[in-house]
This record gives structure tokens, C-alpha cells and sequence, in this order.
């Protein structure tokens, strides 16, 4: 049986599953840098100690700021994630995804998706879930 907690912030909904973290933001979302801070910090108490694999829906986002992007590639994101799934569905949720990619280049292996079930398959296999994570690890593409 899976057995999961459910915590809150201003912008996002947290579910800490047996194997991977969701994330999925409220809809019209308006991440600032506080905001960010705030997520990483549910993020790191749901952790506990151990990198995660994050699935972020960021289909309802509407908005991130620099500021915010630049926490959630730090390091403080680094320590709580092993690879990070960004699921996408509207042009929107495509562009700040992309942008992120592109400018905040993340120190994780992360990938956006257009299907949480492929979303979740990457993790695993990126995760190897259960095993140890290795060190400085990326995403080759």
C-alpha cells in the first residue's frame, strides 16, 4: 500500500509519495523568490535527508521569477533532488519550462514532459529509485 503526505504553501501542493515527490503548482501561480524559498523548504522537510525525484506539474503556473528560477537551480534544490521531471501542457507552462532549461541550467538531470506516466517512467529509470544517487550526476542531453 502507498502511503503518502499531502503539504501546502502559497503556490503548490506537495504529495511525498513512496518513490517520488509531486509538486504541482495552483492554478494562476505567481512564484517569486519568496515563494521559491518556501517550496524548497516543504521540499526539504518531506525529504529528510535524501535527494528525491521531483515531478513538478507546472501546467497551472503563470508566472516565475528570475529570482525564483535562480533558487530552484541552487543548491539547495541540488540537495533535495536527484533528477527532476518538469510536466508541461499548455504553450505557457512550455516557455517558462524551457526558459529554465535554458537559463537556469539546473545542476540535476531535468527533462520537461508532455505525459506525467512518461514523466514518472524517466525518474525511475533516471533515479534507479531504492538505490543510492550518485554524486554530480546530469542529465547528458
Amino acid at each position: 500500500m502507498t502511503r503518502s503526505t499531502t503539504v501546502a504553501t502559497r503556490t503548490c501542493s506537495f504529495t511525498m509519495g513512496d518513490t517520488c515527490l509531486v509538486a504541482r503548482f495552483h492554478p494562476g501561480a505567481e512564484v517569486s523568490g519568496d515563494d521559491a524559498r518556501a517550496n524548497l523548504d516543504v521540499t526539504s522537510e518531506l525529504a529528510g535527508g535524501r535527494r528525491l525525484a521531483v515531478l513538478v506539474d507546472l501546467r497551472q503556473l503563470k508566472s516565475q521569477s528570475a529570482e525564483a528560477r535562480a533558487e530552484l537551480a541552487g543548491p539547495r534544490a541540488v540537495r533535495v533532488s536527484r533528477a527532476v521531471a518538469l510536466l508541461i501542457g499548455s504553450p505557457l507552462s512550455r516557455v517558462v519550462g524551457n526558459f529554465y532549461l535554458r537559463f537556469n541550467r539546473p545542476e540535476t538531470p531535468t527533462r520537461l514532459f508532455s505525459s506525467e506516466e512518461e514523466a514518472r517512467a524517466w525518474l525511475e529509470a533516471v533515479c534507479h529509485v531504492g538505490e543510492p544517487a550518485e554524486e554530480g550526476a546530469r542529465d547528458p542531453r
